[in-house]
């Protein structure tokens, strides 16, 4: 089965001409477009007017696709089902489309029965819906909008900034020179809404550093830390030669007084209301791409490497690390760095899914927010502003597992100070010059002895004589607190006493952030969804705790690539990285643009009471404010999981 269009055309001489064409498909689309299968040069017939299908071969449906419907059997309908065998007659406008058939095809004929509308005739469209007979000639209409156009938008501006000169704050209204504006103040300047010459001091000049700096005046102290004070001329020398488009740029800003690296040419106003946009890549790359030979042609010594794009062209990370103990901090060099924090802290024994670590942890669930082994937050939390990451506390993290409890009385649990050596020196003495040893049941009370029992007697000697040596002992168990084995030497650094002094910890210097030059939001909801080992590769099996794990160059690009889309590597899921998106400019202090997002607030939800070791623990170490247990308990399950309800 297929549809065949008829046509059939009359000659001036009356001769009637019939054409035959064969339509593909099941559908034929009917309208005024010049895009329709039947095409109906009327007015009256819509640009889409309806589709003609046939489903078996034989009947036929026609449904109007937009408003206007056809003449069936003499009434309009928007749609008719029409078996061609007996055939059927519709209109369209001025047109007649009849439906019948032949063998196996089906005819569609189309002929013109009616006389066309005006408008449908071979005439000029646009002449006849013109209004150029009513309106007046372009030459009067060009003057007379040239001179409106001269009163409303120099004229008026000029008369308007003169009469306004020697006002601080203009009154409320409408003012001839609005028309300059560009677009509304941001939000940082909405109120010099009404004082314009406070940045367009002298008419006809570009707005000049020297009106910015009047209010912004440690912005430029700032700017110059940020390119760590170099001198002017270093900075022009680090720029790219301008091409020929950029020196005719220039010549005409030179011409017109807009000196180039004003404060406005990255801090552009009236753009309306809201934060200053991202600045573009290009902006710092003309400068960093290609800086290193420039800087060396011009005679200074360059001190950061070249950067054009992330994908394609960046620098390698460099942290800082302690390279040595109790040392300052410096930049990371080379490949492995150490960062000597002063703590013991093998990583793959506490990420291990199997082993002592692993079924402690397990054992804390429902306790604590453990599962069956230990994750990465289980100890590292960022901060509130998602790049830095708080310390880990011995309280706060390490408390559950690595007890300092030596003592219990009454049910009341003693530890020792964490973070005190002296102190804890100082309770040991204490406990082993106060309290005696632990009684043998088989001395029964205080009673006397009767003689002949020798077994009795020989515990009662052992212990008349530990009772007598146990002052000695608190030496013994210091050393055995701060030696090897001991609760301190397993994750401290532990200098013996020499030469007069103490027995001495090395300080934990714990880095909140090592990428001082760019930032990484951990809270950022495309990094908050991935595991810690998609891009810490090397804590699963790091043995060291020196091991720095800040992750390097190549697992960030495998998801971020250059402004552009360029990247070196294959990215499944490219995320398009500017350099503003991890850098900031002004070293203020400041988080970097960032794209807007929704973060959901943390909340924390109190489910069950804190365990009674919480107080018998307070009561020894004193309250919160010395921050000695300043735990935060989490209990995540409900209090019948642990009645095994």
């Amino acid at each position: 089965m297929s549809f065949i269009l008829r046509r059939i055309s009359t000659t001036k001489t009356g001769k009637q001409i019939i054409r035959d064409q064969a339509l593909p498909g099941d559908m034929i689309t009917l309208g005024r477009d010049a895009g329709n299968v039947i095409h109906i040069a009327d007015l009256a017939v819509n640009p889409q007017h309806a589709a003609i299908t046939s489903a078996d071969g034989r009947h036929v449906r026609v449904a109007a696709s937009e408003g206007l419907g056809f003449d069936f059997n003499g009434r309009t309908v928007d749609a008719a089902d029409i078996d061609s065998a007996a055939g059927a007659e519709l209109r369209f406008g001025g047109h007649r489309l009849t439906i019948a058939r032949e063998g196996d095809d089906i005819i569609l004929l189309v002929e013109r029965i009616d006389e066309l509308s005006q408008s449908s005739k071979d005439v000029d469209e646009a002449k006849a819906f013109s209004l150029a007979g009513v309106m007046p000639g372009k030459r009067m209409g060009a003057w007379t909008f040239g001179i409106i156009v001269l009163l409303a938008f120099l004229i008026g501006p000029i008369w308007a900034w003169h009469s306004f000169r020697g006002v601080d704050e203009r009154p409320q209204g409408y003012h001839a020179d609005m028309a300059w504006s560009s677009g509304p103040l941001s939000s940082a300047h909405a109120n010099l809404k009404g004082d314009c010459q406070a940045c367009h001091v002298e008419p006809f000049v570009a707005v000049t550093d020297k009106a910015c700096v009047g209010c912004h005046t440690g912005e430029h102290k700032a700017m110059s830390m940020a390119h760590a004070n170099a001198p002017t001329a270093m900075l022009l020398a680090a720029r790219h030669p301008p091409g020929v488009g950029e020196k005719v740029l220039a010549g005409f800003a030179k011409a017109f007084n807009r000196p180039q690296g004003r404060c406005v040419d990255c801090h552009t106003e009236h753009e309306g209301a809201g934060p200053m946009p991202a600045t573009p890549q290009k902006f710092c790359a003309d400068c960093h791409d290609g800086m290193k030979a420039r800087l060396i042609d011009a005679g200074f010594k360059p001190t950061v490497a070249d950067a054009a794009d992330f994908g394609t062209l960046h620098p390698e990370f460099r942290p800082w690390i302690h390279a040595a103990p109790g040392a300052k901090p410096i930049r990371a060099s080379g490949k492995a760095p150490l960062d000597y924090n002063g703590l013991k802290f093998p990583h793959d024994i506490h990420l291990s899914a199997t082993g002592g670590v692993a079924r402690m942890a397990a054992s804390f669930r429902g306790r604590y927010d453990f599962g069956n082994k230990l994750e990465c937050e289980n100890c590292h939390r960022p901060e509130s502003d998602g790049v830095r990451m708080k310390p880990v506390e011995m309280e706060r993290d390490c408390a559950m597992c690595h007890s300092l409890a030596f003592e219990t009385v009454g049910g009341v649990t003693r530890t020792l100070r964490h973070g005190e050596p002296d102190q804890v020196v100082a309770d040991l003495f204490a406990y082993y010059r106060s309290t005696p040893p632990t009684r043998p049941l088989q001395l029964g009370g205080m009673e006397r002895r009767r003689p002949g029992a020798y077994a009795e007697g020989q515990v009662y000697n052992i212990y008349f004589r530990e009772v007598a040596l146990r002052p000695n002992r608190a030496q013994d168990a210091v050393r055995a607190v701060f030696s090897k084995g001991g609760a301190c030497y397993d994750c401290h650094t532990i200098f013996a006493p020499a030469s007069g002094n103490r027995w001495r910890v090395q300080k934990v210097v714990q880095s909140p952030r090592f990428l001082s030059k760019g930032w990484f939001d951990h809270a950022d909801p495309g990094h908050a969804k991935v595991e810690c080992a998609t891009c810490h590769t090397e804590a699963p099996r790091s043995k060291r705790s020196e091991q720095l794990l800040v992750p390097g160059l190549a697992p960030c690009r495998t998801c971020h690539v250059g402004e552009s889309g360029a990247t070196i590597a294959k990215v499944k899921e490219p995320t398009r990285s500017s350099c503003a998106m991890c850098h900031e400019y002004h070293s203020d202090g400041g988080k970097p643009w960032m794209p807007e997002r929704q973060r959901k607030k943390k909340v924390a939800m109190v489910t069950d009471r804190p365990p009674r070791e919480v107080y018998a623990v307070t009561a020894i170490t004193g309250p919160a404010r010395r921050h000695l247990y300043d735990v935060t308990w989490r209990t995540p399950v409900l209090g019948f999981a642990r009645q095994g309800g």
